[in-house]
């Protein structure tokens, strides 16, 4: 593929991603919405370099069997939404920005509060009808991935 290509390509997918926070916006009340707002936004092809680090710190098993396997200590399962909501309000973490990533179909990464996250996690959770939430902390050193399987 050539240069202009590529350039496009990733000009769209840059759009699409800005277009992510309007449509959050929208589904969010008006206090949160303003926050979203007011978030850096983290696209392509940054996104993706973040996601790689990810990846690479749990050696690429993130989203296998194997990280039930290999990672069981890191692992935390529930059997319903508002034991989740729960568990995540009761995080407590020191005042730092954190990636926000969603995890749904060209979301980009915002980069909020943590804090603001945990007080919020349930209007969010609800907002966008339980999708698989993810977030990341800024260092990629701890963090937390809500992924939500249906049996």
């Amino acid at each position: 593929m050539d240069n202009r290509k590529i350039l496009l390509q990733q000009k769209i997918k840059i759009n699409k991603q800005r277009s992510r926070r309007k449509l959050l916006m929208k589904m969010l009340p008006q206090d949160m919405s303003n926050v979203i707002e007011n978030t850096d936004l983290i696209t392509s092809p940054k996104l993706e370099k973040i996601l790689e680090i990810v990846n690479k710190k749990w050696n690429n098993e993130l989203h296998t069997h194997n990280f039930i396997i290999h990672y069981k200590n890191f692992r935390k399962e529930f059997s319903w939404e508002q034991e989740v909501i729960q568990y995540v309000q009761e995080i407590e973490m020191e005042e730092k920005e954190v990636y926000l990533f969603l995890g749904i179909l060209d979301s980009p990464i915002f980069l909020v509060n943590g804090n603001w996250v945990i007080k919020n996690f349930e209007v969010l959770w609800q907002s966008l009808n339980y999708e698989d939430g993810k977030k990341f902390f800024m260092q990629l050193l701890s963090g937390m991935m809500i992924k939500i399987l249906f049996y």
